[in-house]
This record gives structure tokens, sequence and C-alpha cells, in this order.
């Protein structure tokens, strides 16, 4: 289907001020709606960067190249499938600088705004390569090095700056990490007992969910705080009225966390942030079957 054809399900429409900027009217029912538009021509454009160091030793033997040809298949392979962003004749985009990083991430945002009548459904951006938490590190020229900032990344991707892409959903999906020699064996020459411990270590990192919000507390009406209590009282509501028909667990606390966002959002609220490393689902309520 072209694009064009798909201008049925657009219920929202982008101006451009005279500075450049596009802003973007919403209607009321596309911004109150409890899901994403699922009614988009592609279900998304994927971008997928490779930022190793190719001199780092047995950096071919990770196999690369075709782990992420293989995740280009499984994108492609939905429905409405996932479009895999090429630059240059080139769909992998490796060992980029800071500046050919941000350059590539400001061309996304521009083909996705340029299109009028915005068919894509998401946004997903996979990002390996060395640093750490927030930075990603890319090599110059001189053979310095540079750090790339993810909040810069995402920025391009905002509203004020591709409206084609307000109220979709935006994924980044970053690994950054200091090389490591692929063959080391971390556990040899251990006794199997030391080894099955090592096995069962819970990582330090994990298991963490932070939901943070910087909306101004005013005695008489604390916005964040109304939502939160507002949101438990229905979900528990729901589930009293419904347990004997369908008894399913209260809530699961990212599914309340996005209810939370969507009461701040309806009282003209900034939305609150999630850094999440939790590794199962999480219910404030005993589940009962």
């Amino acid at each position: 289907m072209h694009p064009a054809q798909d201008q049925q399900h657009v219920n929202h429409n982008i101006k451009e001020t005279r500075s450049g900027k596009k802003t973007i009217e919403v209607s009321e029912s596309a911004f109150l709606s409890p899901d994403y538009d699922e009614n988009c021509t592609k279900r998304g454009l994927a971008v997928l960067v490779q930022n190793f160091d190719q001199q780092c030793a047995d950096i071919e033997n990770l196999k690369l190249n075709g782990q992420f040809n293989k995740l280009m298949e499984l994108l492609e392979s939905y429905e409405y499938g996932f479009e895999v962003f090429e630059k240059d004749g080139k769909q992998i985009h490796k060992n980029l600088s800071k500046d050919d990083l941000y350059t590539l991430c400001s061309s996304v945002a521009k083909e996705i705004d340029k299109n009028e009548y915005n068919y894509y459904y998401c946004l997903l951006f996979v990002i390996l390569g060395h640093g750490s938490t927030g930075i990603i590190r890319c090599k110059t020229d001189t053979g310095n090095t540079e750090y790339a900032e993810l909040s810069k990344i995402t920025e391009l991707f905002q509203p004020q700056n591709c409206a084609a892409l307000a109220l979709k959903p935006k994924v980044f999906i970053v690994q950054t990490m200091e090389p490591k020699d692929p063959n080391q064996a971390d556990a040899s020459g251990m006794p199997d007992d030391v080894k099955e411990r090592k096995q069962q270590r819970i990582p330090r990192e994990s298991d963490f969910l932070t939901y943070t919000s910087d909306e101004p507390c005013y005695l008489s009406d604390n916005k964040f705080l109304n939502s939160l209590v507002k949101t438990l009282e229905e979900d528990q509501n729901t589930w009293y009225t419904n347990r004997g028909i369908n008894p399913i667990p209260v809530t699961e606390i990212q599914s309340l966390l996005i209810k939370i966002n969507r009461k701040l959002k309806e009282t003209g609220s900034k939305v609150a942030y999630t850094t999440s490393s939790l590794t199962r689902k999480m219910y404030l309520q005993k589940r009962t079957f």
C-alpha cells in the first residue's frame, strides 16, 4: 500500500511554522486513546547500528554480521513488516564517528518527518557497541575516542523535532560495554560446586524499576500523587467487581505505570520517566486462579 492510500487513518495534522519548526494538531480521540494507533501502512522503521571497535581482538568471532542479518529478517517478517533504514546502500551502519552517528539519527528523523501521511507505527533503534550507560564510544579519524550521548539521539525524535512520531512508540535497544575477550573462560579451573554458584549469581543491576517525575507539587493539588492514588483505586475497584467472572491479578506494575502516565497526560501534567531492569512481571495483588 502506498502511503497516500493510508490517508484515511490520519487523525491529526502537521503544520510548519515560519521558523521551520513543525507543530502537530492532535484530535482528542487520538490523544486519549488507550492504545497506540495500529492503522499504519508499515509496522515501523528499524535502524541498526554496530559500533564495535574493529581492532578489538576476535571481533569477527562474535558473528555480529550474521546475527544482525537474522535480526533484519525477523523484523521484516512481521505483518506489515519493519522497514530497515538504508543510507548510502547500507542497512547495518558500522563504526560511526560521533558526528556520523548524530547525522544518521538526524537523517532518520527527517526521513520519517517528511512523510506527509505518517504511516510508520513506531521507531525501533538498535545500537550495539562499546561505552557505558547513556554513552556510545566512537572512533575518530585521528585514532582518538569520542562519545555520543544517547540523550542527544533520543532528543532528535521528540515531538518538537519529529512531529510524525508524536503519540507513537519510540523504542531504543542499546548495548554498550567495555571490550572483553570472548574466548575467556570465566569458570575455568574452578571446582564444579563453585561453577554452579557462579551460574546462579544475581547481577547487581537487575530487578530495579525507577519511576521519576519532576511535576511541581502544590499543597492544594499534587497531580502526580492524585494520579497514582486514583489509578490504584480504579484498578482495585475493577478487580473486585470482576473477580468472580475473571479472576486476574489486579495490577501488574508496568501496566500500572502506563495508566498513571495516561492520567498525568489527561491533566496536562508532565509524564513521569520509567527506567526498568525488572526480569519478570511484578503484581501488586496476589494472583488467584
